[in-house]
């Protein structure tokens, strides 16, 4: 089978990891690195052993390229993304995927007009830990009863230069939700949690509501001096943390249960003047096959240009416009202090 000839477009913090796993895959062959900086393009011309360059108008059109791989600003997406797919070749782009829905959609009929695969490149797809959420019986049964979803997504930095820490952080679990719920919210509020000397939300709480009454939040952060990657999933009497940072157990299965009567069962009168107590349960930490997430997503992604039959969907700039839709939701009630809005 023909090797799929591979352009990757920026080489500063997520394109190392790109071009690394392209490199691994023997289904690809990276022809060439595009980064304005002269010293990543040195780096990764000692790195790759690849001819670089310094804008993407500078590489030829007689390469034969079939992949161009794009992880610039998010604010360069637009022009890089169309050129390429004027051309007919195939993308993957990193998230956020251009800097607004109408941006994503664009680029995505741009692809279905030239008959290539535009392609958006969501980690979290990919992960085993939300490949066991989704596959394993006793996850889905929590899932099917999920009634809280509280993610903590915090770090120092990296602050963006051209989207907000909603267009950054917050699409992972909006996407992750996504892929849970099978459905968008219906209604979104976010508050600003940084001062306002900042032009721009460097962190913010993020309440997202379903038209069944499912209810998540999310607090992002690029001004925290940890980094957390934790998510805290509640059933009726089950649960589930994802602790992605805790590489013992990243995945653990909890059980409780109400001492005596539980809320629910309490007369109106009762639940505003009796406490309700849970107790823990056994805690179960699975085992599981880890693996990393680009390095399956880069497979997939070969198999899908390759025409070979996948047993899932590929997230698209369709999904991308999708999730923009949720983060413009946020940041219309953030800009708003909160007020909610629907998401369209």
């Amino acid at each position: 089978m023909k090797r799929i000839r591979t352009l990757l477009v920026g080489y500063g913090y997520w394109g190392p990891n790109l071009a690394r796993n392209i490199v691994l895959n023997p289904s690809f062959e990276l022809i060439g690195v595009i980064d304005q900086s002269g010293s990543r393009r040195d780096l990764a011309s000692n790195s790759l052993k690849v001819q670089t360059y310094a804008r993407h108008q500078d590489v030829a059109d007689s390469l034969g390229i079939d992949l161009v791989v794009i992880c610039t600003r998010p604010g360069t997406h637009l022009e890089i993304g169309s050129y390429f797919i004027s051309r007919s070749i195939n993308v993957l782009i990193t998230k956020p995927c251009g800097l607004s829905s109408i941006e994503a959609s664009y680029l995505n009929k741009l692809a279905i007009q030239h008959k290539v695969k535009a392609l958006c490149d969501f980690t979290y797809h990919f992960s085993p830990i939300i490949a066991f959420l989704l596959e394993n019986s006793r996850a889905t049964r929590v899932i099917q009863s999920m009634r809280e979803y509280t993610s903590y997504r915090t770090s120092l930095g990296i602050v963006q230069s051209d989207v907000d820490v909603v267009a950054d952080l917050g699409v992972h679990d909006i996407y992750i939700l996504l892929l849970l719920k099978s459905t968008l919210p219906k209604t979104v509020s976010g508050l600003k949690t940084n001062s306002d000397h900042h032009d721009r939300t460097h962190s913010a709480v993020l309440i997202l509501t379903w038209s069944d009454g499912f209810r998540a939040t999310i607090h992002v952060s690029w001004n925290s001096p940890k980094k957390v990657r934790l998510i805290s999933i509640a059933g009726e009497f089950e649960g589930i943390i994802l602790e992605e940072m805790n590489r013992e157990s990243p995945i653990q299965l909890i059980s409780f249960e109400p001492v005596g009567n539980s809320y629910e069962a309490l007369a109106p009168v009762d639940k505003h003047s009796q406490n309700v107590s849970f107790s823990m349960g056994k805690v179960e930490i699975p085992k599981i096959l880890m693996h990393e997430s680009l390095a399956l997503e880069i497979e997939l992604v070969g198999k899908s240009i390759n025409r070979i039959e996948l047993d899932q969907n590929l997230p698209t700039l369709a999904s991308a416009a999708e999730v923009w839709k949720v983060v413009e939701a946020l940041q219309n009630s953030i800009a708003l202090g909160g007020v909610q809005q629907n998401v369209d």
